[in-house]
C-alpha cells in the first residue's frame, strides 16, 4: 500500500491503525496472518489486509496518488 498511494510505511500503518481504533472496520473480519518464509529461510508473521483496507486507507492518505484512487 505503501507504493500505491506513494506514502512511507508508517503514515500508512498510522492510518490502519486508526481505522480499526475508530470502529470504521473491525480487524478480525478484513485481516488475514500468515507464516511466511524469507530468503534467509526465517518464517515471519505477515497481514495481509483485504480490498476494504485498502479502500479506507485511500480515502485517508493525502497524496497525489491518494486523489487519483478518490476520483
Amino acid at each position: 500500500m505503501s507504493s500505491l498511494f506513494q506514502r512511507d510505511k508508517s503514515t500508512i500503518s498510522r492510518h490502519i491503525k486508526n481505522i480499526f481504533d475508530e470502529g470504521e472496520l473491525i480487524k478480525d473480519a478484513v485481516v488475514a496472518n500468515f507464516a511466511t518464509t524469507a530468503s534467509d529461510r526465517k518464517t515471519y508473521q505477515v497481514d495481509y489486509y483485504n480490498l476494504d483496507v485498502i479502500i479506507s486507507v485511500g480515502y485517508r492518505v493525502k497524496s497525489k496518488r491518494g486523489v487519483q484512487f478518490r476520483i
